[in-house]
């Protein structure tokens, strides 16, 4: 009996070892990891590009849109490329969901007042990323202080909601092209956030409201009234906003205590990732500025206090 488990240990071994070595992007491996989550199978891919022994690494965790998975946002961000560069792990966590009419594998997050089955069903998102950290720390060589997460769209939101509620566990977050879905996020006022979004956005406006093009039919709040209740906690009293390039403006809000924030907005830009894979309806977006490179540059200035 003990014989025939061995041959089997190795069988399986052998097989997740060749299906890492299948799933190489860039420099590095990219595996898929699952988690139980009160009864409820949960799914992470994982990249990790070559790094030197020895050390403990930044984690970046990137949330995929409403309707998109980990899959998609990892192939449109361009983040593992960044990670090469820089020497982090890149964590795609997968929402919930499955088929919509001839789609496969649409999924969304529960970030508070949207989006789709996972807000109905009132999914704990929360605390699968929150147990998604913890077994990522298991396994690779994580550096706990230096958890970082940004997202597009419903994934921006429930970057902002991870921050409302597990700021313990995050040191900066940057959502793309999201608002703020919940009441209350005052817990995350040491939290530093970069705000990024486009200005003509008609998904998710900037100034708030069901966007022409939304598919939610959800009134998001706007990107003025997220940054009003994300400065409020940390004694901000005003701001300065400067020119970056003639299609980036950016403003640092000047707050007495808790983590720095900053407002990038993109000049023309609509519902996208700037930067990364674009789809045909965003043909307009300014393509020379990477949300991913200025996720990391901001995201590694911050370290979080034991």
């Amino acid at each position: 009996m003990n014989y025939l488990l061995s041959i089997a240990l190795l069988l399986s071994l052998a097989c997740y070892n060749r299906a890492a070595a299948e799933d190489q992007t860039g420099r590095g491996v990219r595996t898929t990891h699952d988690l139980k989550i009160q009864g409820d199978k949960r799914s992470y891919n994982l990249y990790r590009p070559v790094l030197p022994k020895g050390e403990k690494f930044p984690l970046m965790i990137v949330l995929h849109g409403g309707l998109g998975n980990a899959k998609t946002i990892e192939a449109s961000t361009g983040m593992d490329a960044v990670a090469d560069s820089n020497e982090f792990i890149v964590a795609y966590p997968e929402g919930t969901g499955g088929r919509i009419g001839k789609k496969k594998d649409r999924r969304t997050w529960n970030a508070g007042n949207c989006c789709g089955p996972a807000a109905k069903q009132q999914v704990d998102d929360v605390g699968f990323i929150a147990s998604m950290i913890d077994d990522i720390a298991s396994k690779q060589p994580i550096d706990l202080r230096r958890v970082y997460v940004t997202g597009m769209s419903n994934g921006a939101m429930m970057a902002y909601r991870l921050a409302c509620e597990i700021p313990q566990k995050l040191a900066a977050i940057i959502p793309v092209s999201g608002a703020l879905g919940v009441d209350d996020c005052s817990k995350a006022k040491d939290v530093p956030v970069m705000h990024i979004h486009g200005d003509s956005d008609t998904h998710a406006p900037f100034e708030g409201g069901v966007g022409e093009e939304s598919v939610t039919n959800v009134a998001y709040r706007s990107v003025p009234e997220t940054m009003r209740m994300i400065t409020a906690p940390r004694g901000c009293s005003g701001s300065e906003t400067v020119a970056l390039s003639s299609s980036i403006e950016r403003t640092i809000y000047h707050c007495a205590y808790g983590g720095p924030v900053e407002l990038l907005i993109i000049k023309g830009g609509g519902h996208a990732w700037p930067g990364g894979r674009r789809r045909p309806d965003q043909a307009g977006d300014p393509n020379a500025f990477s949300a991913s490179q200025a996720a990391w540059n901001f995201a590694k200035q911050f370290t979080k206090k034991p």
